[in-house]
């Protein structure tokens, strides 16, 4: 099983902060500014964040939006999760090993992990959280990748052990639960409203679309936290967030604009910190309503992109051309798949499908950096293969609300995960969000072969064939992965530039403090 022993990686934060001292973390981090040499511990650290609203939760397994998203990062941690330089490694977990056919997997808790509460974490807690998880009466955000996990049989054989059984060979289920933001750990007495995990911050306050506040877990299992506290504040605008930070109102805004760096300058006591691309946020073709239900609709707006315009104008340059392909970072990624704008190739293939002077509505909103923008710029670009595309942009609640999963042509954002961690949760029939509505025989079967395949170089070669449907026929248009900037008031440390896609560097709050 060396294919997943390999890549599990646990670097420390001491290698971080190393790394970044020397300028040498993966090439990227602060525009300007230097980090102070120790860490500095107390105060409260306030963060604008952009997104939120009414609807937004606390809850470990059902995060949505970006201020969802951070929330969940202070508050919960998973066995293993997809780290801050894109790796799967191992959180609460001390070991994760499968058996030889990869039909069982017996995961170890390190030793020593509390809640906030103050309750040891047990093996009691890892099986009731799979099982909430998946729960066919209330499946959670999580719940896909746990089809293949036989939940109901899990067993545990000591206070930090599970063994946990498969309906199948399962060979990437460390890769699958990686995503920390969705396989939290929790007690087995948790209750949302009162939320209880083992994350560097615990449940202070929360007022749902407005703010909610945290404070420092001193029984933290790994380094820091050094904060006090974490204030999380949503902001109506973009706007809003930046004159908060340049007011001193905020210390950061997280996820800003990536048209605002040019503005965060020294002389007005900011500073810009730049992740390497990661996020990707996609338009959604729904291939079971017309018109992306004919395959040829879906490739001729593929080919009427302008993908490297769109960077250059939606994301200010922040990103690199992708080619409707996601898991950039994945070890068996097929970089072959390359897509070049071909007008007169779009255009043959609308008439084909009878769709001579197109018109669809393109649903979006301000739920992540330049969609809204990225809209406006294929609707231009779509006017050279004589497609008019009518953007309708509604608010972030109403866009994640009941049509949410429903709309024919939108837009979403998504962070890094391992590929067929993604194509667990997007491109499965049964994928908690499966936007596109993506279904796929061959497809199907070639996930469920790759999940049997232990041989690392057969297991890459299945994935690569997945990749060339995803290509092919998928109902993804990714022009993009693109970069994530922070703003931030000078005085504020220790955030290490990610390569995951999620801002603040994977929200690495536990790392940060204050000058």
């Amino acid at each position: 099983m060396s294919i997943y022993k390999t890549s599990f990686v646990t670097p420390t934060r001491r290698t971080f902060l190393q790394g970044a001292a020397a300028g040498t973390l993966l090439g990227f981090g602060f525009s300007h500014g230097a980090r102070a040499a120790e860490p500095k511990r107390g105060g409260e650290l306030r963060v604008a964040i952009v997104g939120g609203s009414s609807a937004d939760r606390l809850d470990a397994h059902t995060a949505v939006t970006n201020p969802d998203l951070c929330r969940v990062t202070m508050l919960y941690d998973a066995m293993v999760h997809v780290d801050h330089n894109a790796n799967v490694s191992q959180a609460l977990a001390e070991s994760v090993e499968p058996s030889k056919d990869a039909m069982q997997w017996t995961l170890r808790l390190k030793q020593g992990l509390k809640f906030h509460n103050g309750k040891d974490v047990t093996a009691e807690d890892v099986k009731f959280t799979y099982q909430r998880i998946a729960n066919p009466a209330k499946p959670l955000a999580g719940a896909s990748p746990l089809k293949l996990v036989d939940v109901d049989n899990i067993e545990v054989l000591d206070e930090r052990t599970v063994r946990i059984p498969m309906h199948a060979a399962y060979a990437a289920f460390p890769d699958c639960t990686s995503a920390g933001v969705y396989f939290g750990i929790v007690p087995v007495d948790y209750d949302p409203a009162k939320p209880v995990g083992t994350g560097p911050f615990k449940f202070e306050s929360f007022t749902p679309g407005r703010e909610s506040l945290f404070t420092r877990f001193d029984e933290y299992w790994g380094d820091g936290p050094y904060l006090d506290s974490v204030r999380i504040i949503n902001f109506e605008s973009d706007i809003a967030a930046f004159n908060a930070l340049q007011g001193g109102q905020v210390d950061v805004f997280a996820g800003a604009p990536l048209s605002l760096a040019a503005q965060a300058t020294p002389d007005r006591g900011l500073k810009v910190l730049t992740g390497k691309p990661g996020m990707w946020t996609p338009f959604t073709m729904r291939v079971d309503q017309a018109p992306f239900d004919n395959v040829d609709v879906r490739t001729a707006f593929r080919l009427l992109v302008d993908r490297q315009q769109m960077i250059d104008v939606s994301l200010s340059g922040f990103g690199e051309v992708a080619n409707d392909v996601f898991g950039l970072y994945d070890k068996c990624r097929n970089s072959n798949l390359v897509r070049e704008r071909d007008l007169d190739q779009a255009k043959f293939l609308l008439k084909k499908a009878g769709h001579e002077n197109l018109s669809v509505d393109l649903m979006t909103a301000e739920i992540a950096a330049g969609t809204v923008a990225a809209a406006q710029v294929l609707a231009r670009q779509a006017k050279d293969a004589g497609v008019t595309v009518n953007v309708r942009q509604i608010p972030v609640g109403e866009f994640y609300g009941e049509q949410y999963l429903q709309w024919t042509f939108a837009q979403d954002f998504w962070m890094y995960a391992p590929y067929l961690s993604q194509v667990a949760r997007a491109t499965l029939p049964d994928g908690v969000y499966n936007e596109t509505h993506f279904n796929d025989d061959e497809y199907n079967k070639l996930y469920l072969e790759a999940q049997a395949t232990v041989d690392p170089t057969a297991h890459c070669d299945i994935i690569g064939r997945m990749q060339e449907i995803d290509f092919e026929r998928g109902g993804f248009i990714i022009p993009s992965f693109n970069q994530v900037i922070d703003l931030m008031r000078d005085g504020v440390e220790g955030f290490l530039p990610g390569a995951a896609g999620y801002p603040l560097g994977n929200y690495g709050f536990q790392n940060a403090w204050i000058a």
